[in-house]
C-alpha cells in the first residue's frame, strides 16, 4: 500500500514528467505512487525519456481519452481510492508535470502538517516560489476529504480557479495548513520558467479563464457551504473515534 499516490495529468510534456518523476523519487521518504494522465490522442513518447530512471518504479501508466486537468485529476483519485493498485492509499497529492519537489521529505512534512489538524483531516501545501501561501498549485489532501465531498478537483472548473477552489474550502473549513519550508517549485511560464506551449496557451486562454472563473464563483454561491459541511462532518466523525 501506498501511503501517497501523486496524481499528475501531463501533456506534450513527456520529458518534464521525467524530471518531476526523477525529483520526487529523490525527495519523497514515505511510500509512494506517481499516477499520470495520459491522453490517448497525445503523440510525445513518454517511454524514452522515463528508461532506466530512478523513481519509473513508482509510476502507475494511465491513458484514456482527452479531459481537462480536473477531470483527470477526478478521474485518477477515483481510481486509486476504489484501490485500482491494491490497499488505497492514506493521501493524494495534486503536483502538475511543470512542478518539481525541492525539499527532501516534502511528502512526510505535509501529512504530517495534515495529522495536526482537527480530525487528521485536511489539505497541505508548501511554497512553489511563485504564489507562496496565497496559492496551493501543488497539495496533499486526506482521501477520506476526497471520499466525503465527491472531487478532488472542482469538477464544474476545467483547468482554472481549480486550486482556488481548494483554499476556499481548507479555509471555510478550518482544515488548511501551509509550510512555507517545504518547496515545490512551480515551473510556469508565468514565473519565467517555461515556454508558452499549445498547452499552455489552450489551458491560460481568455475563454478558459472566464468559463472556470464563471464556475468557481457559482460553486463559492451556491456548493461551498455543502461541501464544508460535508468536511465538518468528517472532521467531527474522525475527532469522535480519535480523541
Amino acid at each position: 500500500m501506498a501511503d501517497l499516490a501523486v496524481i499528475v495529468p501531463t501533456r506534450g510534456r513527456p520529458e518534464r514528467f521525467a524530471e518531476l518523476v526523477t525529483s520526487v523519487h529523490r525527495t519523497a521518504v514515505g511510500s509512494v505512487e506517481i499516477w499520470p494522465g495520459i491522453d490517448t490522442d497525445d503523440p510525445s513518447d513518454y517511454l524514452s525519456p522515463l528508461r532506466g530512471l530512478p523513481g519509473a518504479e513508482m509510476i502507475v501508466g494511465t491513458r484514456g481519452g482527452r479531459r481537462s486537468l480536473s477531470a483527470w485529476t477526478n478521474d485518477l483519485a477515483e481510481r486509486a481510492l476504489d484501490g485500482l493498485m491494491g490497499e488505497p492509499p492514506r493521501y493524494l497529492a495534486s503536483l502538475g508535470d511543470d512542478h518539481l519537489p525541492r525539499t527532501t521529505a516534502w511528502d512526510r512534512t505535509l501529512i504530517e502538517a495534515i495529522e495536526t489538524l482537527p480530525g487528521g483531516v485536511g489539505i497541505a501545501y508548501g511554497n512553489d516560489l511563485l504564489q507562496g501561501p496565497d496559492l496551493p498549485t501543488a497539495w496533499v489532501v486526506s482521501a477520506d476529504l476526497v471520499r466525503a465531498v465527491g472531487w478532488m478537483m472542482l469538477p464544474t472548473c476545467a483547468h482554472m480557479y481549480v486550486d482556488n477552489a481548494v483554499l476556499e474550502l481548507g479555509r471555510a473549513a478550518g482544515c488548511i495548513a501551509y509550510r512555507p519550508d517545504v518547496v515545490i517549485e512551480h515551473l510556469h511560464p508565468a514565473a519565467g520558467k517555461a515556454a508558452w506551449d499549445d498547452s499552455y496557451r489552450a489551458s491560460n486562454a481568455a475563454a478558459r479563464h472566464q468559463a472556470d472563473r464563471q464556475a468557481f464563483d457559482a460553486w463559492r454561491g451556491a456548493g461551498l457551504a455543502g461541501d464544508v459541511a460535508k468536511v465538518k462532518a468528517l472532521v467531527e466523525a474522525r475527532s469522535t473515534r480519535c480523541p
